[in-house]
């Protein structure tokens, strides 16, 4: 049976502002190549092309244009599934803007790392002391496996696998999901947190929690967590500035680290290789909407 180009586009999880905008921009598409007398579902690369064209020619900004661009790429990839085509001319058509420097103050791997041991746990109050184990363990995974808000709060008990060192990170609307290795060096935080700690915080918890929760708290609870981190990361590095940095910093450094695009898109949890390619293409103002614009958790 058919389906249409919003159930596909529900079923590959999308949001409804993901759907709308797509939605859009597809008809918009579609408009301009029945103008041309073009049937849209035969373009090929060089209509695209056209396109392209047509668009640089309404003042469209590169940035815009890509993002023209992905919405057309899911409307073939939806055709495609459809057996109403067999090829994908969007697939890989990414335009570049211009060159600008680099976002600055982004963290190396040495300054990440020192972050972590930084971050001190000592207390007298044992609450206290609780509250700042459990910083260190989501730091953590912040600093050396990338891990984004909504992430850490969706982790499940099960999910950490201590015996094996690895995390599975399961899939949001906005990441997939991923295997992930842990640091020799996160394994006695950890141990403690899942042996001691967390029980002590579900003890002193006043609601009612979910106890498969990795880190138990509402997602407004986690991102005040986060917040808390964000500032006291501030004194042992000025140049620490949010959740959203550190995360662009560890995506930085393994694009450095490693020659395969599709590999830091894995580890990345990137749905669309065109949010690892952002990072590769120093697109300062990309950058920083990744950076500033985005919410912890949506």
């Amino acid at each position: 049976m058919k389906t249409t180009f919003v159930s596909y586009l529900y079923t590959k999880k999308y949001s409804e502002s993901t759907i709308r905008v797509y939605l859009t921009k597809n008809d918009r598409f579609i408009a301009w190549a029945r103008s041309q007398g073009i049937n849209p579902k035969k373009v090929n690369y060089r209509k695209l092309l056209q396109y392209i064209k047509y668009l640089h020619s309404k003042k469209y900004q590169p940035q815009s244009i890509n993002g023209e661009l992905m919405a057309i790429r899911q409307y073939f990839e939806y055709l495609i599934s459809e057996n109403r085509r067999g090829d994908n001319p969007a697939e890989g058509l990414h335009i570049k803007g211009s060159r600008k420097k680099v976002l600055h103050n982004l963290l190396n791997s040495e300054e990440l790392e020192d972050l972590y041991y930084s971050y001190q746990t000592d207390h007298k109050n044992s609450l206290v002391h609780a509250s700042l184990c459990r910083e260190k363990v989501m730091l953590g995974f912040m600093v050396f496996q990338g891990i984004t808000a909504e992430e850490l709060y969706q982790l499940k008990e099960e999910h950490v696998q201590l015996q094996k060192g690895k995390i599975y990170i399961p899939s949001t609307k906005k990441s997939n999901s991923r295997e992930l290795v842990f640091k020799a060096w996160q394994m006695m935080e950890l141990q403690n947190y899942i042996q001691n700690i967390r029980e002590q915080i579900l003890n002193y918890s006043r609601t009612t929690q979910d106890e498969e929760q990795f880190f138990y708290g509402s997602k407004s609870q986690i991102n005040g967590i986060i917040t808390r981190i964000s500032r006291r990361i501030k004194k042992y590095n000025t140049r620490a500035r949010n959740h959203n940095h550190i995360r662009a910093s560890v995506i930085v450094g393994w694009m450095k680290q490693y020659d395969d695009l599709r590999q830091v898109q894995y580890l990345a949890g990137h749905k669309h290789i065109t949010s690892t390619e952002m990072y590769q293409q120093n697109d300062l103002e990309q950058l920083h909407k990744v950076i500033n614009t985005l919410h912890p958790i949506s």
